[in-house]
């Protein structure tokens, strides 16, 4: 009796996997639920752990080591004008998050803005690493022009986003540390760069860390009139505060500095030229706009390697893992409840589920709150909710159709 107790266990949790592996095929693909969309739009772009940085998030002290410089809708000229204004000050690292492609007509301008740059002692320039989807390999790097690159060092700016085409959803919660490219070249990302100009040591320990992906610690934003819940954490100044020296030197002096594109103007919330939704957004479900722009993300990528303030995460097989853990132990609980109690068997497995999705919900959380981990459990969430009917579907119809007292009483008809 107790070694077809545990046949009938290890059956069950492999019929369970297996029905796991078809309904995520047919769900996929076959597109079955498209009905459900309008609901699947307001939580598809969502993680339980975005509700840690949207709503339980401790305020986090502003990041000095940062400054952000919007150049808006400037001219070449106007962008030398501001870099001059800047650089005087001896930044650590200036940043250009911005590309400029092409030489314009306005050759003064190009020529004034060559020449602001080719005198900033420490310049970082963005770069795209592009990647091939013949070849499935990153071939090719995108720069600006030659004449405004020969002073700075490349870095990419690529973001990993869960884009939606239709939607044009960018929501950001994570970043490639750095590329290999088909020639063999590794690329670096901007953030991590920048981060090497204030301690060289902590940079090269992340990159050390040898994750393909990195989530990023959140600590806030700029100016964004409450988009996100922690705004002004990083001292950001617009382009009239450049020209009118609206600024003390002390706040540039050994600083990385960014300029990025910040809207036409700080606090600009309606233009969402690179602007993305990050897990700090005050509207975690169904979310209306982006928060965020690209150079604060990378801002804050800084501040997470300076402070050495990371998060972990499982690798897929640690998920497969505890998943497999997980639905083995439920499908042992369960078996024992079909077989005892047989009448309770739809009650106390129904019960037990909702537990389980309200706990593993909370350890979620509370693993990010506490241990800076990001547990991704939708394998185990997945196998708890189908656990109970599945098992059932196992007993009741696979088990049964094997058996020949099964069949006879499948097809037996009995006066009512």
């Amino acid at each position: 009796m107790f070694r077809r107790f545990w046949k009938d266990v290890i059956l069950g949790t492999i019929f369970i996997i297996g029905l796991m592996v078809f309904v995520g095929t047919v769900v996929s693909k076959a597109k079955i639920f498209d009905i459900f969309d309008p609901i699947g739009d307001a939580f598809g772009d969502m993680e339980f752990t975005d509700i840690y940085f949207s709503q339980l998030l401790d305020d986090p002290i502003a990041d000095e080591n940062v400054v952000m410089v919007n150049i808006g809708l400037e001219s070449r000229a106007g962008i030398a004008m501001m870099i001059d204004s800047i650089s005087q000050h001896n930044p650590a690292v200036i940043g250009v998050d911005s590309f400029f492609d092409f030489p314009k007509e306005d050759t003064l301008g190009d020529m004034m803005l060559m020449d602001a740059l080719s005198r900033v002692e420490n310049l970082v320039m963005v770069t795209k690493v592009l990647y091939n989807v013949e070849t499935d390999e990153f071939d090719s790097v995108h720069t600006s022009w030659p004449w405004f690159t020969f002073n700075s060092e490349p870095a990419f700016a690529n973001l990993d986003t869960d884009a939606n085409v239709q939607q044009d959803l960018k929501m950001c919660r994570q970043f490639v540390p750095q590329i290999e490219t088909a020639d063999g070249e590794n690329q670096i990302a901007f953030g991590v760069k920048m981060s090497s100009y204030l301690d060289s040591a902590k940079a090269q320990f992340f990159l050390d860390r040898g994750n393909e992906l990195e989530v990023i610690n959140y600590r806030g934003n700029v100016l964004d009139y409450g988009a996100t819940k922690f705004g002004n954490k990083y001292y950001a100044l617009d382009v009239g505060d450049v020209f009118g020296s609206n600024y003390v030197p002390e706040i540039i002096e050994g600083k990385v500095v960014i300029f990025c594109f910040l809207g036409e103007y700080l606090g600009d919330r309606e233009n969402f030229e690179d602007k993305f939704f990050t897990p700090l957004n005050d509207t975690y479900i169904g979310r209306a706009f982006p928060d965020m722009y690209g150079g604060v993300i990378h801002a804050n990528i800084v501040s997470m390697i300076m402070n050495e303030n990371y998060i972990f995460y499982l690798k897929d097989w640690q998920k497969y893992l505890v998943g497999f853990i997980g639905l083995f132990l439920n499908i042992m609980v369960f078996s024992w409840v079909y077989k005892k109690l047989p009448k309770w068997y739809d009650g106390i497995t129904k019960i037990i589920q909702a537990i389980e999705f309200v706990g593993l919900i909370y350890i979620m959380v509370y693993f990010m709150d506490i241990f800076s981990m990001k547990l991704d459990l939708t394998f185990l969430l997945f196998a708890v909710a189908i656990s109970g009917d599945g098992l059932e579907v196992f007993y009741g119809v696979v088990k049964n159709s094997l058996s020949k007292e099964g069949r006879k009483e499948l097809f037996k008809v009995s006066r009512l």
